[in-house]
C-alpha cells in the first residue's frame, strides 16, 4: 500500500509511526514544508532561553526515519494532487502515487493587520527557525512587548525575563490566559506572573508598531507608547488549508473531518492543526498527536468496517513558568453557569465544574499538581457524591476516592 503524508509534524510523523506498525512493508511517503525534521513546539521556549540548543529538541535522531523507512522529503511541501489517477506532485517536481492520502499540514501564527508588524523586531514563534531568531534578536533587546497571553506567548515572555529583558504583555480581555482561567484563577495567575517579571495589562490593544527602520516600540489603543526592540505576535494560529480548498474539501475554521478523520472525499484524511473533528479545532500537541495516532490506524485499514472511531478529547492546557504549574481541562464555566467546587490557599487554587447530573466536566489546578491525574480519568467519565463534593473544599483531600469511582456508562 502506497500512504502519502503532508506534514512532518507531530500528526503526521505519529500517524507514519502506527502505520509502520502494522505494516512493515507499506511504502511511506512524508512532504514537508519545513527543513526541519519533528521537533518539540512545546520547547521552543528552551531555545529562546538558551537553555536548549537547537538540536537538543528534536524528537527523533535523523537514523530514526532510517530505520522504520519513511521517505522524509524535507523542504518539499505537497503542491498538488491529482484525484483522477490518485498522485501527488511536490513542490520540487517529484511525483507519487498514493492509495491513501493524510493531511497534517499544521497551521501559521496568525498576524494581525496591526500597522508597522513588518518591521524588523516583530516576531511570530511558531517554528524552530522563529525561536532561533529570537533567541539572538533578545541579545541586542531591553525590552518586548508580546500581544496575547496564550500559553506558548507567555512561556516565550518568560524565557526573554530570564534573558535579561523587561516583558510586557497585552491582553485584551479583563483576565490573564482567559481560555484557561476563571475570573478567580486568573487574578491568582497575575499575580504571580507579575512577581517575577511580567508587566500585565488588560484591556489593552496595540494600535501600531513603532519605528522607522527597526522597531522601538508598540502605541496602544489608548495613546500610550511602550519602548520595545522585540514585538512577538502570540495572536493564535491559522490552519493550512490551501490544498484542502484547491481539492474542494468541506472547511470550516479547518479540514471537516468525521469520526474516522476522513474528510470529504474518501481515502483523504485529515489530522492535527489542520484538522477540525467532532471536538472542534484545538490547535494543542496533545490532541494533535492522538488524532495521528488514529488516522494512521485508519489509513492502513484494509476494511472501512475495521477502522477506529477517534474518541473527542476534552481540551487540556498545562502551562508551567517559573515553577508555576496550570492546567486547565474541559469545561471551566468561567461564567458560573454550572455547578462547582473550589479550594484555594495564598499560593494555589483548584476548581471542578459538574453538570447538572453531577457529572465532572472541568477542572483546574493552579499552584499544585495534586489530583491531576485522577481528575483527568474522571473527566466525562465519574460523577462525584455530594459526599465527595463536601471533602473537595479542602486542598488535602485523597484523589482515591475520586479513582475509586466507577465510571458511567
Amino acid at each position: 500500500m502506497n500512504i502519502v503524508i503532508a506534514g512532518a509534524g507531530i500528526a503526521g510523523i505519529s500517524a507514519a509511526e502506527t502505520i509502520r506498525a502494522a505494516d512493515p512493508k507499506a511504502n511511506i511517503t512524508i512532504f514537508s514544508q519545513e527543513r526541519d525534521r519533528l521537533y518539540f513546539r512545546p520547547r521552543l521556549p528552551e531555545v529562546v532561553s538558551g537553555k536548549a540548543p537547537a538540536d537538543k529538541v528534536y524528537v527523533h535522531p535523523d537514523s530514526w526515519y532510517r530505520e522504520k523507512n519513511l521517505e522524509l522529503r524535507l523542504g518539499e511541501s505537497l503542491a498538488e494532487v491529482c484525484l483522477d489517477n490518485q498522485q501527488v506532485r511536490g513542490s520540487l517536481g517529484s511525483r507519487q502515487t498514493y492509495d491513501r492520502l493524510l493531511l497534517a499540514t499544521g497551521a501559521e501564527s496568525f498576524r494581525p493587520p496591526l500597522p508597522g508588524a513588518d518591521l524588523p523586531g516583530v516576531f511570530s514563534l511558531r517554528s524552530l527557525p522563529d525561536a532561533v531568531n529570537l533567541f539572538y534578536a533578545a541579545a541586542k533587546a531591553q525590552e518586548a512587548v508580546l500581544i496575547g497571553s496564550g500559553l506558548l506567548g507567555l512561556e516565550i515572555g518568560y524565557a526573554l525575563t530570564l534573558r535579561g529583558l523587561r516583558v510586557h504583555v497585552l491582553e485584551r480581555s479583563d483576565r490573564i490566559l482567559p481560555r484557561q482561567t476563571t475570573p478567580k484563577s486568573g487574578a491568582k495567575l497575575l499575580g504571580i506572573l507579575s512577581k517575577i517579571g511580567f508587566e500585565i495589562h488588560l484591556k489593552s490593544q496595540a494600535a501600531k508598531a513603532v519605528g522607522k527602520d527597526l522597531l522601538s516600540g508598540v502605541e496602544l489603543s489608548s495613546g500610550e507608547t511602550i519602548p520595545a526592540q522585540i514585538l512577538i505576535l502570540a495572536t493564535g494560529i491559522a490552519p493550512n488549508l490551501g490544498l484542502a480548498k484547491a481539492l474542494g474539501l468541506k472547511t470550516d475554521r479547518a479540514i471537516v473531518v468525521d469520526q474516522y478523520l476522513e474528510t470529504t472525499l474518501p481515502n483523504i484524511y485529515a489530522a492535527g492543526d489542520c484538522a477540525q473533528s467532532l471536538d472542534g479545532f484545538s490547535g494543542l500537541w496533545t490532541i494533535s498527536r492522538l488524532q495521528g495516532l488514529a488516522a494512521g490506524t485508519n489509513l492502513i485499514a484494509q476494511e472501512r468496517e475495521s477502522r477506529v472511531v477517534y474518541k473527542p478529547q476534552p481540551p487540556s492546557s498545562v502551562l508551567k513558568v517559573a515553577g508555576v504549574d496550570l492546567i486547565a481541562a474541559g469545561d471551566l464555566d468561567p461564567e458560573g453557569r454550572l455547578n462547582g467546587v473550589e479550594a484555594e490557599s495564598e499560593n494555589s487554587y483548584r476548581k471542578l465544574t459538574l453538570n447538572k447530573e453531577g457529572l465532572l466536566v472541568g477542572f483546574t489546578n493552579l499552584g499544585t499538581m495534586a489530583g491531576t491525574r485522577e481528575l483527568t480519568e474522571a473527566l466525562g467519565q465519574k460523577i462525584l457524591t455530594d459526599d465527595l463534593l463536601a471533602d473537595l473544599t479542602r486542598l488535602d483531600f485523597d484523589f482515591a476516592k475520586i479513582k475509586a469511582l466507577r465510571k458511567v456508562n
